[in-house]
């Protein structure tokens, strides 16, 4: 545990910046992180070079953080997007498949959530499957409230609110 927490010193989360597109349209479009996606298809370039700009650069209440190496490169992403039907953030993750299973999908979820404070629910929406990413969400004060045949359905906060649907 000490060695691993040595480990993640070398790491350091940050709000994206424009220059982040390309790299995060990398991490998303890889096989491994798009199977555990609602959407699990390789997404253009030029699709997600407007979304990218639109969701994170015009006035919209949208928030990333990306996860940055010793060398300063990205390996991971966390998105905080707002969902106006729901009122409540929606909360995607995705880290580089080279960099899985080093503790550093807790870190990036963690350091996030620190730095983006909400008075509004946050949703996670995790495929029964990905039992490592339930388990980190879960690490970080999210409990599953609902769930269908297909997802997890985990808010983030106290207890109080998790009132099953």
């Amino acid at each position: 545990m000490a060695e691993q927490i040595g480990q993640l010193e070398a790491f350091n989360v940050r709000e994206v910046n424009r220059e982040d597109s390309k790299k995060i349209w990398e991490i998303r479009n890889h096989p491994l992180a798009r199977k555990n996606f609602n959407n699990p298809e390789e997404i253009p370039w030029k699709n997600h070079e407007s979304w990218f700009e639109k969701k994170y650069f015009s006035r919209a209440d949208n928030h990333c953080f990306v996860l940055l190496n010793g060398e300063e490169k990205i390996v991971g992403y966390c998105r905080f997007d707002f969902d106006e039907e729901k009122n409540m953030y929606v909360v995607s993750i995705a880290i580089n498949h080279n960099n899985q299973g080093k503790g550093l999908g807790n870190y990036l979820l963690s350091e996030s959530l620190q730095r983006f404070a909400s008075k509004k629910d946050i949703l996670a929406e995790i495929r029964k499957g990905n039992i490592y990413s339930i388990r980190v969400f879960q690490k970080n004060n999210f409990r599953i409230y609902k769930e269908d045949a297909r997802n997890y359905y985990l808010k983030y906060g106290s207890k109080e609110k998790f009132k099953k649907e």
